[in-house]
């Protein structure tokens, strides 16, 4: 009885011994901690869309900062984004019996460069995503594109996140 109780102390402690010194993140920021600090300015549009590039900046600047890897600042940063919104297309997706437009898909393509703070070029990204939204009601329809461009920045922002955390 005594070496069963034995036994099973010795497989407790081996199964959870190992898993003390376990971090999943050792250093803020990136590079072994070289970049912290991040300055995310506004994004560029080069698009025909007005206030879109407001609807990006934000969501990029929310998920940075939601992930607890970099501090945000505009001043004594260790590097900084250029972000480019490089184009929007909106083309009909789903037509009524009449002939009438009632969702529309948008697609969206955005550039990223990750810069040190002498302007040392470190990476460049490029996200394309689409989305569908209701179209059928006039008085709807901007505030259904809104909201498909907000989402649309959520997804590209966590998927930049995403990408910059494991890579480095």
């Amino acid at each position: 009885m005594k070496s069963i109780i034995y036994l099973l102390i010795t497989i407790i402690m081996a199964t959870l011994l190992p898993g003390c010194g376990y971090e999943l993140v050792r250093d803020k920021g990136i590079f072994g901690g070289e970049i912290t600090t991040l300055s995310v300015p506004t994004f560029k549009n080069t698009t025909y869309e007005p206030h879109v590039s407001k609807y990006v900046s934000q969501a990029f600047t929310r998920e940075l900062m939601g992930t607890g890897v970099f501090r945000l600042d505009r001043t004594n940063t260790d590097g900084y984004i250029e972000g480019t919104i490089r184009d929007i297309r909106t083309i009909p997706n789903t037509l009524s019996k009449t002939g009438i437009v009632t969702e529309k898909k948008m697609y969206m393509d955005v550039e990223l460069i990750l810069y040190r703070k002498n302007g040392t070029f470190i990476r460049k990204w490029m996200f394309s995503d689409n989305e569908v939204y209701r179209a059928d009601v006039p008085n709807y329809e901007e505030y259904n594109k809104r909201t498909a461009y907000e989402r649309l920045s959520e997804r590209m922002a966590r998927r930049f996140s995403a990408a910059i955390l494991v890579n480095y």
